[in-house]
C-alpha cells in the first residue's frame, strides 16, 4: 500500500485493514487488543470521530511494520490532525511534504555498494558497454575471460582490455585466476547527477536500435495518456515501489543472462 498517497491517518488505517486477509475481518479487535483499548475507540479513529494519540500512532507503526519513512509520515499525519493552530498545521504539512519528497527520491530506496568518483562516473556512464560488461561477468561463478568479453560485445581485444582495466581500477571488477569477476555489485546515480542524462540516453538509444529485432519474449510499450494530477503522482509512486521490488528480485535472481529495463513517466510539455 502507498502510505504516502493518503491525507489522513484514518485513510491509512482503513486501507491497511481492507488489504488484510478476509478483507480485514476481525482486524479492529486485533488492533484494539494491540493498543490496549476498546474496539469503540478504534472504530471512532477509523470514522474520524476520534484522533489517535501519538502513543497509539507509534504502537500502530510497529503493528503494521511501517518503514522508517512511512513511520515518519504516519506520525506527522497524526500531528497535523492534532494541531490546534493554523501555523502548527502548516508546520506539519510542510513536514509531510518533505517526507513525500524523500520517498520519491530513488536514491533513498536504492543503495549502492560504493560511490564512484566524479571522474569514474564520467567514464563509466559514457557508454552502456561498461555496465554491460560488468553485468556479463556475473553470469558465471568463475567470471569471464577477456576473450569472452571481447567476443560477446564484438570488441577489439585491445579495447576490451582498456575497458576492463578501468572497471578493475573502479573496483567494479576483480581479476581472479585470469578471469574477471564482479567487484562492487551495484551503482546508482542521484537524481541531480550531471551524468544521469547520458546514462538514460545511452540505454534508450540502445533500446530503440534493438526494437527492430524485438522477440516475442521481449516487451516495449509507449502510451501517451491524459489523466489527473493526483493520479499522475500516485502512479509515479507505484512505479517507484515497483522499481524497488524489481531490484530486490533481480538481485536475488540467478545470473543466467543480461537484460535492460527502462521506464519513462513524464508530463508532455511540448
Amino acid at each position: 500500500m502507498n502510505v504516502f498517497s493518503h491525507k489522513s491517518s484514518k485513510s491509512v488505517l482503513s486501507t491497511l485493514i481492507s488489504t488484510r486477509p478476509n478483507r480485514g475481518r476481525g482486524e479492529v479487535s486485533r488492533i484494539a487488543q494491540h493498543l490496549g483499548v476498546s474496539t469503540t475507540i478504534v472504530s471512532h479513529a477509523l470514522s474520524g470521530q476520534k484522533i489517535l494519540t501519538l502513543e497509539q500512532a507509534e504502537s500502530l507503526i510497529t503493528y503494521f511494520g511501517f518503514s522508517a519513512l512511512e513511520a515518519d509520515y504516519f506520525i506527522y499525519l497524526v500531528q497535523l490532525e492534532r494541531a490546534g493552530t493554523k501555523s502548527l498545521k502548516a508546520f506539519w504539512t510542510q513536514k509531510l511534504e518533505r517526507v513525500r519528497d524523500q520517498n520519491l527520491q530513488l536514491s533513498n530506496r536504492v543503495e549502492s555498494d560504493r560511490k564512484l568518483s566524479d571522474v569514474e562516473k564520467s567514464i563509466f556512464y559514457s557508454t552502456p558497454l561498461y555496465s554491460a560488461i560488468h553485468l556479463f561477468t556475473t553470469l558465471s561463478e568463475s567470471g569471464k575471460t577477456l576473450d569472452e568479453i571481447a567476443v560477446r560485445f564484438e570488441l577489439e581485444k585491445s579495447k576490451a582490455l582498456e575497458m576492463v582495466e578501468f572497471l578493475l581500477t573502479a573496483q567494479l571488477l576483480k581479476l581472479l585466476n585470469g578471469r574477471y569477476v564482479p567487484g562492487v555489485q551495484k551503482t546508482h546515480l542521484e537524481h541531480n547527477s550531471p551524468h544521469l542524462l547520458k546514462h538514460h540516453a545511452n540505454w534508450r538509444i540502445r533500446a530503440i536500435r534493438q526494437s527492430e529485432d524485438l522477440t516475442k519474449e521481449e516487451l516495449m510499450y509507449t502510451a501517451p495518456v491524459s489523466l489527473s494530477v493526483e493520479d499522475f503522482k500516485n502512479l509515479r509512486e507505484e512505479m517507484a515501489k515497483f522499481i524497488t521490488s524489481f531490484l530486490d528480485r533481480v538481485h536475488a535472481s540467478p545470473a543466467e543472462e543480461i537484460a535492460c529495463f527502462t521506464m519513462d513517466w513524464f508530463w508532455i510539455r511540448k
